[in-house]
């Protein structure tokens, strides 16, 4: 009995220690339970702090907490120079140090004095001087003078290149010359580019934002797509992360209307911060420049051209005596219909940049800005007659695309080898006005008569056209490359004549016109037995040939000589040519 009792004592004190074990098990498993779900609360909430309209939190602020946080470092920029019927151009932009410098982009300030207007959203005016610009980028920056220091409150910059798809961003500005407006939407696309010009035509000369497309001359890369509403007027504002960071500058918008439709760009903040040190201390920036023109390999290039796959950057023009010439990059040399599109084939095709592969030309320009620097040395991987080559190039800093406004002859003395054509190079205006998808090429406006190019059927203008009070004839043949030499302007073209050809040399022209490329040949002449320097009265031959000649019976006038005739070839040609003209 007493055996009986002294097992069951035993039993319950052994149930017991079973049950605490288990209790203590289950405990465990509840507590760790517990922590996950705390967790995954935890990671939740974080989540959700990374939408808009979220509740505060460490990681991120509500859409108000957000506005209330940086209204007061948004700015209102206007040019007080370009009145009009809505009032002066205007746009937006942001403090960025607290030292008064003011970013905005190069087209809200292009084309003024560099005197402007920066209103804070109190209502309070500063006067503001231009300090640099960077049409490149499209970034500017500006110095507000007299602004009380605690006003001065800049908005950080975050880094673009961590932005996702889908992230929550926010845009604030003066869409319409609304002041102190937010819009939200999220990043809805990334390692755009934005096609740009210099100096860029104002959308509206009031409010003023570039739509696309346009014609352009270069290309910005590594830009955000948003669909947060960006309206004229919203150009140089932020496009903040939730945060409160600056991630872009609201630059440019999709539209067939002129107001927002769902697209809108920015300037990634790393290109801030790239750039805007350099404008501040030297007033530019210098960006790389490999000197190619080309286009994306196509289903039906790759076709054309026998490659395996449609990828990489088929280069149809090198820039004459730019990195790429000196490093031995082809261009095209085949012209070619692809789907009723005169394209020149036969060049290098770009697959790889550092070991980076390349795409399509967004991948070679990304790259440039991001990770490399004037002098820097790049290894490009090309695909050439079907094998894969490596070939080093300098970068050198990328030229300037101003442009002169007066014709100019293509000869500077009388013994030089000559083609007999007068012309201007192609500015963004003229490629406008002529329905040209590019900006570069020298535009034939005059043709010698019974000159070479005159005999080779080379075709002058006929279409008389005003550019900021210079008339211009529009309609001729632009000669866009010589002997597969590209042609950017006048200087690429006497550069090669006088050091590479000489006179009894015949060339070949590659010249746009009516839309489609055209080669023809032309024989050189000394410049000294052309009508032009044996008689300076002589006319341009125009392509109807409907100019009179000078009447025989008319004797030389030395005053005519020297003066009217000389004023008039000073509007036409320019002092520079008409000086060598007439001997003065």
């Amino acid at each position: 009995m007493e055996k009986g009792i002294l097992r069951k004592t035993h039993d319950h004190k052994l149930a017991f220690v079973l049950s605490s074990v288990l209790l203590i098990i289950i405990l465990s498993i509840m507590l760790s339970n517990d922590y996950d779900i705390l967790n995954s609360t935890a990671e939740a909430q974080t989540l959700g702090n990374n939408t808009v309209g979220a509740s505060p939190s460490n990681n991120g602020l509500d859409i108000s907490e957000l506005f209330t946080k940086v209204e007061g470092s948004v700015v209102q920029v206007t040019d007080p120079n370009t009145p009009g019927l809505l009032g002066p151009r205007l746009g937006s932009g942001f403090v960025y140090d607290s030292e008064g410098h003011i970013i905005t982009n190069n087209h809200v300030v292009a084309g003024g004095n560099g005197d402007l207007d920066v209103t804070f959203l109190d209502g309070n005016v500063y006067n503001a001087k231009l300090v640099g610009a960077d049409p490149y980028a499209d970034l500017a920056v500006l110095k507000v003078e007299g602004v009380p220091k605690d006003k001065l409150v800049p908005l950080p910059l975050g880094n673009s290149s961590s932005l996702k798809i889908g992230q929550p961003v926010a845009a604030v500005g003066n869409p319409f010359g609304l002041s102190g407006s937010l819009t939200e939407g999220i990043v809805s696309g990334l390692g755009r580019s934005l096609p740009s010009s210099e100096p860029q035509e104002p959308t509206n000369p009031q409010l003023d934002i570039p739509l696309l497309p346009e014609s352009p001359t270069f290309s910005i890369p590594d830009i955000i797509q948003t669909d947060a509403a960006i309206n004229p007027g919203n150009s140089g504002g932020p496009l903040l992360n939730t945060r409160g960071e600056v991630i872009g500058i609201n630059s440019a918008i999709f539209s067939t209307t002129g107001a927002y439709s769902g697209v809108g760009f920015a300037i990634s903040s790393n290109m801030i911060k790239k750039v805007v040190p350099s404008l501040i201390t030297t007033g530019s920036y210098t960006h790389p420049y490999i000197g190619i023109t080309g286009i994306d390999v196509t289903p039906d290039i790759a076709k054309a051209m026998g490659l395996q796959e449609a990828r990489g950057f088929l280069i149809t023009d090198v820039t004459a005596e730019g990195p790429a010439a000196k490093a031995g990059i082809r261009g095209g040399d085949l012209l070619t219909d692809i789907n009723g599109r005169q394209l020149e084939l036969g060049g290098d095709v770009i697959v790889k940049i550092d070991n980076k592969t390349v795409r399509k030309i967004d991948d070679v320009l990304t790259y440039l800005e991001r990770e490399r620097q004037v002098g820097d040395t790049v290894q490009l991987t090309v695909l050439r007659d079907g094998q894969l080559q490596q070939i080093p190039l300098t970068l050198t800093a990328r030229p300037s695309s101003s442009q002169p406004q007066q014709p100019q002859q293509l000869a500077q003395s009388p013994n030089q080898p000559s083609l007999g054509i007068t012309g201007i190079d192609v500015t963004p205006n003229i490629a406008k006005a002529m329905g040209l998808q590019e900006a570069r090429g020298f535009l034939i406006t005059g043709i010698i008569a019974g000159g070479p190019s005159d005999k080779a059927g080379i075709r002058g203008g006929y279409i008389v056209d005003n550019f900021n009070g210079t008339e211009i004839e529009l309609g001729g043949d632009v000669v866009v490359k010589i002997d597969n030499k590209t042609v950017a302007n006048i200087n690429d073209i006497l550069t090669y004549l006088n050091s590479q050809r000489k006179v009894g040399d015949t060339v070949q022209l590659t010249v746009l016109r009516d839309g489609q490329l055209q080669q023809i040949p032309v024989t050189l002449v000394a410049s000294s037995s052309l009508p032009e320097f044996a008689n300076p009265e002589s006319p341009l031959q125009q392509p109807d040939k409907s100019l009179p000649p000078p009447s025989p019976s008319e004797p030389p006038d030395n005053d005519k000589f020297s003066g009217n005739l000389y004023d008039e070839c000073v509007k036409l040609a320019g002092k520079e040519t008409c000086d060598l003209l007439f001997r003065r």
